[in-house]
C-alpha cells in the first residue's frame, strides 16, 4: 500500500458531459383572454438585435448622422435664408426668421436625446451669429470702427424676435418628443392578458 495514491469520488465518475439547456418556459394565459400574445416577444427581438455584431457600431453611426444632420439644418437653414433675404433687399428679413424657426425645429426633431438641450440653449446664439454673420459680409464697409457697435446693437434687437421664436419651436418639438417617448413606452408595458400563475 505505501506508494499508491487513493483514488477519488470523482476519478471514478468518468468524464462528465454537459447538460443540455432547456428550453425557455411559456406562462399559461388565461382562458377569457382570447389568442395569445407575446409582450416578451418584441422586447427579446430588441435585445437579440442589439446582441448582433456590429450593432453598437451602427447605433453610434446612426447617432453621428444625426447629429451632423441636427447642426446642418440649425446652421445651414437660417444662413440660406439671410442670403436669400440680401439678394431681395437690404437687411435680413422674413425668409431669414423662418429659416432660422425651420431649421431649429428640425434640428429638435432629428436630434439624440442628449442632443435635446444643446439645441433648445443654442438657439438664440446660431441665430443670432447666422444674422449678424449674413448682415456683415454682405455690408462690410458700413460696419467699420465705432459702427459695429452700433450695427451689432441693431442685430441683437433686430434677430430677438426670431430668436425667441426659434426657441418656442425646439421647445415645442421636444415636448412633443418626450410625450410621444412616454406614449410609445407605455404601450410597451400595457398588460397583454397573461396570467400572473406560474
Amino acid at each position: 500500500m505505501a506508494g499508491q495514491r487513493a483514488r477519488t469520488p470523482y476519478q471514478d465518475a468518468g468524464t462528465r458531459t454537459e447538460d443540455r439547456a432547456l428550453p425557455a418556459q411559456r406562462s399559461r394565459v388565461d382562458v377569457g383572454a382570447g389568442a395569445a400574445t407575446e409582450a416578451g416577444d418584441g422586447a427579446a427581438e430588441r435585445s437579440a438585435r442589439a446582441q448582433r455584431p456590429g450593432a453598437a457600431r451602427r447605433r453610434q453611426q446612426a447617432r453621428r448622422r444625426g447629429g451632423a444632420v441636427a447642426v446642418l439644418a440649425a446652421v445651414g437653414l437660417p444662413v440660406l435664408g439671410g442670403v436669400a433675404d440680401e439678394f431681395g433687399g437690404p437687411g435680413v428679413g422674413v425668409l431669414f426668421a423662418v429659416g432660422a424657426v425651420l431649421g431649429t425645429g428640425a434640428a429638435a426633431a432629428v436630434c439624440s436625446r442628449p442632443g435635446r438641450w444643446w439645441v433648445v440653449t443654442a438657439a438664440p446664439v446660431v441665430v443670432l451669429l447666422a444674422a449678424s454673420g449674413v448682415e456683415y459680409a454682405a455690408h462690410a464697409e458700413k460696419y467699420q470702427g465705432r459702427n459695429l457697435g452700433t450695427g451689432a446693437l441693431r442685430w441683437v434687437v433686430g434677430a430677438f424676435p426670431v430668436m425667441a421664436a426659434a426657441v418656442g419651436v425646439a421647445l415645442l418639438v421636444v415636448v412633443g418628443r418626450v410625450v410621444a417617448d412616454r406614449r410609445r413606452a407605455g404601450g410597451a408595458g400595457a398588460p397583454t392578458g397573461r396570467s400572473r400563475r406560474a
